[in-house]
C-alpha cells in the first residue's frame, strides 16, 4: 500500500511538471488549483532569482518569466541554482544594449567570482613574459552608463539613457568586494591577453586578483 501511494505521488508530481500523464482527472478542481499554486510559486522563485534585472524591464519581465516557467523554470530547491539557470535565459533574450542586460551580466559575474572565493589562491608571479589566460572565476562587464546611476535606478532613481559601452567593471575572486572599475589598459589586456609591452606590475596585479592566471 505504501509503495503504491509513493508511486501515485511520484506520478502526480511529474504530471504537475508536465512530465507524465495525470493519475487523476486533470480537469478536477483540486488538480487545477494545485497547478495554479505551483505556477505561482515557480514564478515567484524566478522573480526573486533575478529581481534586480527584472526591475529594469518595462513590463517587469512578466513575459520572460512566463516563458521561463513554461519551459520548466522556477522549480529549483536552492535560490542560487535558480539564479544560475534563469540569468543565462534572460541574457540571451534581453535587448543588447540595455541596462537590464548589463545588470544581468553583472549578476552572473558576481556569482562566478563568489564561487571562486573559497578555493582561490593567488599564484606566484612568474619571471618574464609568461602567457596569461582569463581567470576561471573572472569576468569583464560593460555598462552603458555610469553603473552607480543604474544602481540608483533600482532604488527609485531615474534610469539614465543607454549610451555606448563606456564603463567596464572587472570581477574576480581576489578583488575586495569581488569587483572594481577597470582601467583602459586592463580592458586592452583582458581583450587581447597580449602581455608584450604591458607593465609587469599590471599583469601581476590582475593575476593576484584572479582576473588573469597562468595556464596550467
Amino acid at each position: 500500500m505504501t509503495e503504491a501511494l509513493a508511486a501515485f505521488q511520484s506520478r502526480l508530481g511529474r504530471a504537475l511538471r508536465g512530465e507524465d500523464t495525470c493519475p487523476i482527472n486533470p480537469d478536477s478542481p483540486g488538480f487545477r488549483f494545485t497547478m495554479i499554486v505551483r505556477r505561482s510559486w515557480c514564478e515567484e522563485r524566478s522573480i526573486v532569482a533575478a529581481r534586480s534585472v527584472l526591475k529594469l524591464m518595462p513590463d517587469g519581465g512578466e513575459r520572460l518569466v512566463g516563458e521561463y516557467v513554461d519551459q520548466g523554470g522556477g522549480s529549483a530547491w536552492f535560490q542560487a541554482t535558480e539564479s544560475e539557470r534563469f540569468l543565462p535565459f534572460l541574457a540571451s533574450r534581453l535587448p543588447d544594449p540595455s541596462h537590464a542586460l548589463a545588470v544581468c551580466r553583472m549578476s552572473q559575474a558576481l556569482a562566478k567570482a563568489r564561487r571562486g572565493v573559497s578555493t582561490f589562491v593567488p599564484p606566484q608571479a612568474r619571471i618574464g613574459a609568461e602567457p596569461v589566460v582569463h581567470g576561471r572565476h573572472a569576468a569583464l562587464v560593460w555598462f552603458y552608463a555610469d553603473p552607480s546611476a543604474v544602481m540608483m535606478a533600482l532604488n527609485g532613481g531615474e534610469l539614465p539613457p543607454v549610451g555606448p559601452p563606456s564603463h567596464a567593471l572587472l570581477f574576480g575572486p581576489g578583488i575586495p568586494n569581488l569587483f572594481r572599475t577597470a582601467t583602459e589598459a586592463e580592458v586592452v589586456l583582458w581583450n587581447t591577453l597580449a602581455i608584450t609591452g604591458a607593465p609587469a606590475n599590471l599583469v601581476e596585479d590582475l593575476v593576484r586578483e584572479g582576473v588573469l592566471t597562468y595556464p596550467a
